[in-house]
């Protein structure tokens, strides 16, 4: 079987870190190689990273390196950067898709052309990973006959939450008129695949009230850490997260200035590290708050959980389910997080995470757990058995693999 997977994410290897999402690339790479005796990565990229990377086959070795098992690796260049006018930021988008800033580049008609040349080899199975690689699919006219498309997140939704999300900027509302374009790109690639996949339950039964057909579930999942350490005595928490991302950048930043002194009152040997991509960017570290340490990207993630007693994640905007609480469980840390940091996820209030949402309320669990061992000692357990129950890597992967099988035997 040949299978050929589509995406805008980048390349992967060893050495660079990457979002959630990566990691849900990773896990359809890695379940489609399982499942295929040929696989194609078709990556539409910035022009740039092609022009820095000439050496396509040295690619290839890198990702057949890092997923375990060959593949065949191809790089798509995109439009390069257009210059935004009001007409082509806000009103062009309203009526096409293709227009909006977040997609245009990956949707040209030398794009659309390329991917269309993949899609004439009839591939066995065809994979989209997310809106952005569906686009030139649809633009191209082609219909293959096994496609499966892993839309993740709800991208229509996304962008209403946001653009409706407080402080509202000038500008910002204008984002609703895109809205319907993306709700008709994400009807129209789910109705040429066999299967639309979302990251969780929730998600499904949305898009079933919209009259979206043949959606299944894949949840984000991670491989489960081998033993997680002992939980220290040090009234550690910990926040890791990419800081170039914005929700993760306010959610730090709420931590840091307004979560974090409410701790340091009750608790005033209490330390805070804030770890991940960027978060030496910060601007609270210019301040330089007591207490709190900033580590920037981090290699070993063993010997950091190692160190926190706690992992709190006060996130209140952004998308698809929170791939770091499920690293957090598995590593079989106690977690504090807003019921918008955990929605999409089958984690239980009280049970395997605490669900606050005010400033007070989350400082005053953090506290409660530095102070009470048998709690903290309890609830990480739980995550970390509810993380092996519903977010274990290799049982994600055997999921997608029935699921693709199942569905070519049924009606190809």
């Amino acid at each position: 079987m040949r299978a050929l997977i589509i995406t805008t994410y980048g390349p992967q290897w060893e050495g660079v870190e990457f979002t959630g999402t990566h990691w849900r690339f990773r896990l359809l790479v890695k379940a489609i190689c399982q499942l295929a005796d040929e696989v194609e990565l078709l990556h539409l990229v910035p022009y740039q990273f092609v022009a820095a990377n000439p050496g396509v086959e040295a690619v290839g070795a890198q990702q057949s390196a890092y997923f375990g098992a060959p593949v065949t690796t191809h790089l798509i260049r995109c439009q390069a950067p257009r210059n935004e006018t009001f007409f082509r930021h806000y009103v062009a988008g309203i009526s096409s898709v293709y227009e909006q800033q977040d997609y245009f580049q990956y949707s040209g008609a030398e794009q659309t052309a390329a991917v269309g040349a993949f899609l004439d080899r009839s591939p066995d199975v065809v994979v989209v990973h997310r809106l952005a690689a569906m686009l030139p699919v649809i633009r191209s006219l082609r219909r293959p006959a096994r496609m499966f498309f892993d839309l993740d997140d709800v991208v229509h939704r996304v962008r209403f939450q946001t653009a409706l999300r407080p402080p509202i900027r000038p500008g910002q509302l204008g984002y609703l008129f895109h809205v319907p374009a993306i709700a008709a790109a994400e009807r129209r690639g789910a109705a040429l695949s066999r299967l639309t996949f979302v990251c969780s339950e929730l998600d499904r039964a949305r898009l079933r009230r919209l009259g979206f057909a043949r959606v299944a579930v894949v949840p984000n999942a991670l491989p489960v850490p081998s033993a997680p350490s002992e939980l220290p005595r040090t009234p550690t928490i910990l926040f890791l997260g990419t800081c170039w991302y914005q929700p993760n950048k306010m959610a730090a930043e709420r931590l840091v200035r307004r979560i974090f002194p409410r701790v340091r009152a009750r608790v005033p040997e209490a330390r805070l590290v804030i770890a991940g991509e960027s978060s030496l960017e910060l601007a609270s570290r210019r301040e330089r708050p007591e207490g709190v340490q900033y580590l920037g990207y981090v290699d070993n993630l063993t010997e950091l959980y190692a160190s926190a007693r706690l992992v709190c994640c006060p996130i209140t905007g952004g998308s698809g389910t929170r791939v770091k609480l499920i690293e957090a469980a598995g590593y079989a840390r106690p977690l504090v997080a807003t019921r918008f940091a955990a929605e999409g996820l089958d984690f239980r209030d009280g049970v395997e995470i605490l669900l606050r949402d005010d400033d007070d309320a989350i400082a005053a669990e953090c506290v409660q757990l530095m102070r009470d061992d048998a709690r903290c000692r309890a609830l990480g357990a739980a995550a970390h058995a509810r993380m092996r129950e519903k977010y274990d890597a290799l049982a994600i992967q055997r999921t997608i693999i029935k699921m693709i099988s199942e569905t070519c035997e049924s009606g190809c």
